[in-house]
């Protein structure tokens, strides 16, 4: 007994040598790097605190280290950067450029005045750009992951839908495996990359991510990432990418999605409505006295032509015209992908009274000798759905925005009634959700939304 025991401790040492001598080193989980533009693009004031763990901080010589609790408030005084720790003093910043590099796992809080603020893993730089500071926190992969999926889908959707979580686990991983080669950055924005918040989000979605630990769709000829897309709701049909992008990709095609009907509530079924002269005021017209829409087969609107009363014609892109109007009230930003599957209604008004609520072309022409005459019924209901939803005054719509007026118009109103939300490429969240709901596994899902590919672990690749 003595001597086994003498001899394994020898042989561990051994093969530690030997593995110290040819050079390996343990496997560690690859990082990336993220650019913070959703919620603090432009921020010009922040507060940094660590919530768990030891950081090294580099780029402030008064202070070389942060645990728990520790606060670090950054700004510009005039044109320098400033920094204060722990609410003490202000002080000049030397460097233009932070560092919280965390010693093994550890979460930040960054909050701004206004109230935002978002907790991450990882670690954070911050550079000054003379105005704002530029954001990036440096992240495991699959811990970005498990603050991707719950704000992309909803921790929610985890009963009754996990299924979809692993799906959209599985997507979000392509798209950072293709968006993150060569070591590039990717931002955490919605418009242009994946939302991203965080531990701030993370939930039980999270068990989704590590169910499908390494899983990417690879292109089955080239065996590399697919740029796996995907959007909120497609409306009840698929779009082909070269309809969206012009580029050809053999992974999405245009179809039918009976998965994707029904379910979604907004985004399944919207609709908006917007007064004759209030469009054409929107597009640099007069009233719009006609309205024609170019459709893709998917019924997606291609573009939208517009003519006024003086027969003045502008034709805008349908992306370009549902920006305009929806979400209501929401800034969109010029990356953003809506809804642009949608269908467009007149309704004409009947005036009650005509001697009170006759309108001539005339007034707004100029042209004396013009005098074709709109009249209009100002009471109105409107059929949607197969339902009669009584109306505001039909004669006073301004638009679902912007409420009604008080004076009377009779150039009628237009009703933009939509389906979907999104680019409408690639797999649809809603429709994810129902297919699992259904009994679909996240291979099955993954399979009837994206053509040509295989589902393999990075490491097999």
């Amino acid at each position: 007994m003595r001597l086994k025991v003498s001899r394994v401790p020898l042989l561990l040492v051994l093969v530690a040598a030997l593995v110290l001598w040819a050079g390996v080193k343990p496997v560690q989980a690859k990082e990336i790097n993220v650019n913070l533009v959703w919620k603090f693009a432009q921020a010009g004031w922040l507060e940094i605190s660590v919530n768990t763990g030891s950081y090294e901080l580099k780029g402030y010589s008064a202070v070389s280290k942060m645990t728990s609790g520790s606060v670090l408030q950054v700004g510009w005084g005039g044109l320098s950067p400033v920094v204060r720790f722990n609410h003490g003093d202000y002080a000049i910043l030397e460097s233009e450029i932070l560092e919280l590099r965390a010693n093994g796992p550890g979460t930040f809080r960054i909050k701004q005045p206004s109230g935002t603020e978002v907790v991450y893993r990882g670690s954070l730089t911050l550079a000054w750009q003379g105005a704002h500071w530029q954001l990036v926190n440096t992240v495991e992969e699959e811990d970005y992951l498990k603050g991707v999926v719950p704000i992309e889908m909803s921790n929610e959707w985890a009963e009754g839908g996990f299924e979809a979580l692993k799906a959209q686990s599985v997507a979000a991983r392509t798209f950072m495996a293709k968006h993150t080669q060569n070591n590039k950055a990717i931002t955490d924005s919605p418009d242009t990359d994946q939302a991203y918040l965080g531990k701030t989000v993370e939930g039980v979605a999270s068990a989704a991510v590590e169910a499908t630990a390494g899983e990417i769709l690879l292109d089955a000829s080239s065996k590399q990432p697919i740029d796996a897309l995907y959007s909120s709701h497609n409306g009840g049909y698929t779009e082909d990418a070269k309809n969206v992008w012009g580029n050809t990709d053999p992974h999405y095609s245009s179809h039918p999605d009976p998965y994707s009907q029904g379910v979604g509530g907004a985004v399944d079924r919207w609709y908006f409505l917007i007064s004759a002269p209030a469009l054409g005021k929107t597009f640099g017209l007069g009233p719009v006295r006609q309205l024609s829409l170019d459709k893709l087969p998917s019924g997606r609107v291609k573009m939208v032509k517009m003519v006024d009363w003086l027969g003045r014609v502008r034709s805008v892109s349908g992306r370009e015209f549902v920006k305009v109007f929806y979400p209501f009230g929401q800034p969109i930003k010029e990356e953003a992908f809506l809804g642009s599957l949608f269908n467009v209604d007149f309704r004409r008004s009947r005036v009650q009274e005509a001697s009170t609520n006759r309108l001539f072309l005339n007034w707004f022409t100029g042209d004396k000798g013009f005098s074709n005459r709109f009249t209009g019924d100002i009471r109105f209901s409107l059929e949607h759905d197969g339902a009669l939803r009584p109306g505001p005054l039909l004669d006073r719509i301004i638009s679902s925005n912007q409420g009604v007026a008080p004076q009377s118009q009779a150039y009628g109103v237009y009703v933009i009634d939509g389906r979907g939300w999104g680019h409408g490429v690639g797999m649809s969240q809603w429709g994810a959700y129902r297919m699992a709901q259904l009994g679909y596994n996240y291979r099955d899902i993954l399979n009837y939304y994206y053509d040509h590919a295989l589902i393999v672990k990075m490491e097999d690749n």
